[in-house]
Order: C-alpha cells, then structure tokens, then sequence
C-alpha cells in the first residue's frame, strides 16, 4: 500500500505544536522538538538570571511573566536540558498549569508556596524558585497578599512590570532577592530602520525545510518525491517546495509580522507550528487514508488543485484559525490599483491565459502548473485571484504598489520612537494635536478647535481656542540598529489645565492610519467615532479644558461673507456678546 512519508512526518509539526502546554518543571522535548528549538532572546537572559541565581547563597525568587500561550513553560522545559545543575537547585512552579489543591484557589497556592519572601522571612530564607506566571494572575495576588509582601510589590512597582508603557532593565542584581523577565517585552520580530524582522519565524521555516538529518520532514519529502516520480500532481508536495524560495519564507514571515501589529494578534510557537503544517497541508488532505489520498490526488481537477496551493490557500482558509483569519484581511486581492486590473481585463479576455501569466510572474511560481491554466478549466474568478496572489509573492521586493505605505512609515517610527528619538516623537505628536484640532472639522482658523455641540449643526460652528501642551520626558536617544526589547505602540501624553495627571494616549496601528488620513484631509464619521471612542473621549478631554474662562467664537456659515461672533465671559462673571 502507498503512502504519504512526506504528510506522514508533517503531522510531528501539529504532535509537536503540545510542547507549548508543557509543564516547564522538567525537560519532556523529543529529538525532534529539540531540532526546531529556536533560540531566543528572551532565553538567553532568563539562562543569565538562573545562573547568577544559583551562585548566590541568598533566596531567590525569579518571576517568568507573560501572557498565556507565549512559550513560558517551553524554554523552562527547554532549560531543563541546558541548566541541569544549575536548576536543579530550585522550585519550578509553573502558575498555568501546576496542580492545585481542589479546596484552595491559585491565590492560596502561591501564598503558600512563597512564604520564604514574605517581608518577616525573606532575609532568613534561602529558598529558591522560579515562578512562570501570567501577569494578571501576578497582579492579583499582590493586590490580595501585598501587605505581607512589601518588598516583592516594591519591587514590581519599581520595575514597572505591571506596566506595558515603558521597557525596563531585566539584568540579574546579584543583592536583590527578586528578578524578573517579561515575555511581553520580547516579540515574535525585531525592529530595523528599515522594518521589522522574525528571524524566529524564519529560522523555523528554514529548519523545516532544510536538508539535516535530524529533520524527519525533508527525509519524508525525500521518500515521497521518488514516489510521485513527477507523475503526481501534489498540492502538499508543491507547497512543501513552495517553501524552498526564501523570498516565499520571508513574505509568509512579513504578513505574520503584520498580523501581530494590525490584528494584534497573539502568536505563540505552538500557534507557528501548526500555522506552518496548515499552510503546507490542505484541512481535505490532512483527514484522508493512505488509500484514499492517492486516489483522490490522481483525480483532483485544476480548480481543485491550484485552490489548495499555498498562495491561494494561505488567504481563503479563516475558519483554521484566529492567524488564517487575519490572512484573509491581509489578502493582497482586497487591495486593488490600476496596473493590476489592466492585466486581469486582458487574462479574463484571452485564450492563452499562461502567457498573461509568464509576462507578469516569475518562471519559478509557474512552472510546474502550465498545464492546469487553461480556459474553462478554471472560472475568471479564481483565476484572477490567483493571478493577484502570485503577483504579490513573486514581485512583493521589486512593485511599490503591493506596499502598504502608512505601515511601513508606523513601523519605521516606532523603531525611531523606541530609540528615543526626538524627532520622531515630535511627529507622532504633530500628528495627534492636528487629528484632534480636526475631528470635528476642519476649523480653518489657527489655534481654534470646532466644539461640537450635540446636534449637528449647518448655518453655525462655535470655535474655541485650542492648545494641546506635551507633556514629555525626554530619555537618552539610543543608537540601536536593532531593537529587540520595545513597544508596539506610541504612547504620549498631554498637560492637562488644573489636574497634576496628564492625559495619555496609545496610539497603535488603526489609529495611527486614520490620524494620517485626517491629516490628508478626511473627515471622521459616526462609524469612526464608535471604533475610536478611547481617542475621541481624549480629544473631547484636550478641548474641554478651560472651557470656564475660554471665549466661544460662532462662525456664520454658507452665507457668502460670513459673520463672526465673540461670545466671552468677563472677570465679574459677566457674559459679553459680540460681533467681531
């Protein structure tokens, strides 16, 4: 009987996908799992706090913050291996996935598990353990023990790892008896001046395909290919090798990248390995018997097979997972532009739909599919669609139009605003103070602001003047090529008339967007005002301030010459109505 060695092996990828819920309280990573092993910073510094942990004679409690499924217990299990001496010497507790007693809460457990630094103990103890801990679950258990618990609370507020705002030291300090290391402050990519990287992500798209003989998957491929002898039309063999182009690798690496900024979306190891098996093996193979998987790829029709192609498939398959559903988003068909449409109004018009295709993409992305992309075979719609996507991997580098311009300017900005760069910061606040000078429209008059009143209004405006101060402390610039720590969003801050606490605002990605069109001249509507409501609720905050002493100034409008009225208050609380 026939099978598959090369599906056969790929399903290690979603097998091994598990090693993410490990315990993290002993090693249990197979050969194979240990083969696709990335290391990362993170790791690299958690291994410097154990091991200067473990040279000291006082106790040592080392946090593991994060976030759930962000590969915690993983590096612990990992470590296990690395660090047999040196973590042998401590208590792992894995706060997510230790056992409880059924009668007490997390709460309780950890209360008790950490009595050797409690304020009355912890100078005398010599405990030490290493905690892997969410951040919320950290967060309410000193709100509920932190009155025993001084100095641990100190030392969180102090580091400020409750804090997602500011990127703070994670260096041992072989006096303290804390330390800590923060996953969120580590990411799935790098910043660049140039744009964000993933040599995580890239380094195991590597590992999957590459010739090692620890990499069970590329003997797999090797044992199928001689099977199929060319004679077998294979998605899965296609979209295997479709991996082997590391302009292919990078691209999948970018839109990944782009999830996680526009999307916001959490991408674990485990999230990666079983989004990599996805992408290889269409969900219509990965169920089939050896005996039926032949059979039904012998029969299967060129609409069927160039739909389950890794370029089409990456982007129409949002019911596999919360990543394949911001892929569909990120869909280069749902951008559209004039060349691109030109060519697509010749393919759906022509008899050799092969040639439109040679002309545009590369021989590389074509080859093997010349016989499938013949008229009637496949409809003017998929065909279209494929067109679009295979234009999009085969000339991402080289055409400006399959660019996203306002990402790549937040992401270069960020890399800026990260480095401490005071120009940059200038500009995300120019941009926030013109946004929020325009929300309400554009007040043609400087230094005024357009005050809504409720009830849109047409025949007047009421202007008032409009100053929003920075509130700003400036840091060192940094000269870093390559930022590894940082935040995914600007955050900046705004003096506010009479209140000590200034105003912050995030600005992430989707806001960014719609302040850079504002500044091109859009005007938010109601829809905008429902998304952005945190923003507009700032906007409002930074226009209302002084409104007791501040003049209103109405504006007559679509009259022709308009007419301008004052409408102010004097120093004996008297109103003054004028005409300007």
């Amino acid at each position: 009987m026939r099978s598959n060695p090369l599906l056969v092996e790929l399903r290690k990828l979603r097998e091994s996908s598990k090693y993410a819920v490990a315990q993290g309280t002993s090693s249990n990573l197979d050969k194979f799992k240990r083969y696709l092993h990335i290391e990362r910073d993170v790791e690299i510094h958690l291994k410097e706090i154990i091991i200067g942990a473990n040279e000291v004679n006082t106790a040592q409690l080392i946090l593991v913050c994060g976030n759930v499924g962000d590969g915690k217990s993983h590096i612990l299990s990992y470590l296990h291996d690395k660090l047999t001496d040196e973590i042998s010497k401590f208590v792992v507790h894995n706060d997510a996935t230790e056992a409880h007693n059924p009668k007490e809460s997390s709460n309780e457990t950890l209360y008790k598990l950490l009595d050797g630094f409690k304020d009355k103990n912890v100078a005398a103890s010599t405990d030490k353990i290493i905690l892997a801990i969410n951040l919320g679950t950290l967060s309410k258990f000193i709100e509920e023990y932190g009155a025993e618990f001084q100095l641990l609370k100190s030392y969180i507020a102090n580091n400020r790892i409750l804090d997602n705002e500011l990127i703070n030291s994670d260096a041992f300090d072989a006096k303290s008896n804390f330390h800590h290391i923060n996953f969120t402050d580590y990411h799935l990519y790098v910043l660049t001046e140039k744009g964000p990287v993933s040599d995580i992500v890239l380094s195991l798209l590597e590992k999957i395909i590459t010739d090692n003989e620890d990499n069970v998957i590329y003997r797999g491929y090797k044992d199928y290919k001689a099977i199929c002898q060319d004679k077998i039309d294979c998605p899965i063999l296609y979209n295997y090798e479709f991996l082997f182009e590391e302009r292919n690798r990078v691209i999948i690496s970018q839109l990944i990248i782009k999830a996680i900024i526009v999307y916001k979306e959490i991408v674990s190891v485990r999230t990666l390995l079983n989004f990599i098996y996805d992408i290889i093996v269409p969900v219509d193979l990965s169920v089939l018997s050896d005996t039926d998987y032949f059979d039904v790829v012998e029969k299967m029709q060129a609409a069927e097979y160039i739909a389950n192609l890794t370029p089409n498939y990456l982007f129409e398959h949002p019911e596999l997972s919360s990543l394949f559903e911001k892929m569909e988003n990120l869909d280069p068909c749902n951008s559209r532009n004039t060349e691109t449409d030109e060519t697509l109004l010749t393919l759906v018009n022509t008899e050799n739909i092969f040639h439109i295709f040679s002309n545009h993409i590369s021989d590389k992305y074509i080859q093997n599919i010349e016989n499938k992309l013949e008229k009637g075979k496949i409809s003017a719609l998929r065909l279209s669609r494929f067109f679009i996507r295979l234009n999009y991997f085969s000339n991402y580098f080289e055409k400006d139009y399959l660019k996203d311009s306002d990402y790549d300017e937040y992401l270069i900005s960020l890399f800026h605003y990260n480095n401490h760069n005071s120009a940059s910061l200038q500009n995300i606040y120019g941009l926030v103070e013109n946004a929020a000078s325009n929300w309400n429209g554009d007040p043609k008059t400087s230094g005024k602001v357009i005050v809504s009143v409720g009830r849109k209004q047409t025949k007047y405006r009421i202007f008032k003047d409009f100053e929003a101060v920075p509130d700003i402390n400036f840091l060192p610039q940094k000269h870093n090529t390559v930022l590894h720590r940082f935040t995914q969003e600007f955050v900046i801050s705004f003096k506010i008339t009479n209140d000590k606490k200034p105003l912050k605002i995030h600005v992430d990605f989707s806001l960014f967007k719609i302040l850079k069109m504002i500044s091109k001249g859009y005007r938010p509507n109601k829809k905008d005002n429902n998304n952005y409501v945190y923003f507009v609720s700032a906007v409002n905050m930074l226009i209302r301030q002084n409104n007791k002493h501040a003049p209103l100034f109405i504006d007559e409008v679509n009259v022709g010459k308009p007419v301008d009225y004052k409408f102010s208050k004097n120093a004996f609380s008297g109103f003054k109505f004028e005409v300007i």
